[in-house]
């Protein structure tokens, strides 16, 4: 009989053990864990739909869907300027470099995130390519290893993002303002 007391209060205390630690970890979670999840649509009817590739180095963990988010409404931007029909095609990558250099009683910590967007416009006749880049160097220094270490959070990843996206979206205004220039002069 014994022995069914302490195995209901051991099933009991687990219970309640695991719900203690849902809640708790609730309180714990990081807040920034995760940039938004809200899903982006391509709104340019010039375009014939658009391909983002998965990086080959990605060091900042930044997702495809990131980059769609800042750069389909920034896509609007040139829609009207496109002249004909094509498709889109984003490359990206992220790198994060770190240097730590050391005194006796002090340390610094550097660490520079880079993004870099690569944007392909393409159609049987043209093919355009424009590069944008974001870098955000951070540093930090502890002196008698007391201080907090450099971080790059999820807001900084998102404005390198938006830089980038920004920078080449700037250069495909260039070009396709030189061609609508160069169309109404030979009007």
């Amino acid at each position: 009989m014994r022995f069914g007391y302490v195995m209901k209060d051991s099933l009991v205390a687990l219970a309640a053990s695991c719900v203690l630690g849902v809640l708790l970890s609730g309180c714990f979670a990081d807040k920034e864990a995760s940039i938004e999840s809200a899903k982006a649509t391509l709104q340019c009817d010039r375009l014939n739909g658009a391909t983002i590739e998965k990086p080959e180095v990605n060091e900042l963990n930044i997702s495809a869907d990131h980059i769609a988010l800042a750069l389909f409404p920034k896509v609007d931007e040139i829609c009207s300027k496109l002249d004909k029909r094509y498709a889109l095609s984003v490359q990206y990558e992220t790198k994060l470099d770190e240097a730590t250099s050391t005194t006796k009683l002090t340390a610094k910590e550097t660490k520079t995130a880079i993004v870099r967007v690569i944007l392909g416009l393409t159609n049987p006749e043209q093919e355009y390519t424009f590069k944008g880049a974001a870098q955000l160097e951070a540093s930090g220094k502890k002196v008698l290893d007391i201080g907090e270490s450099v971080q790059i959070d999820n807001k900084d990843k998102k404005m390198l993002v938006e830089q980038a996206v920004q920078a080449a979206i700037n250069e495909a205004k260039k070009v396709f303002k030189k061609d609508i220039e160069l169309e109404r002069s030979k009007d």
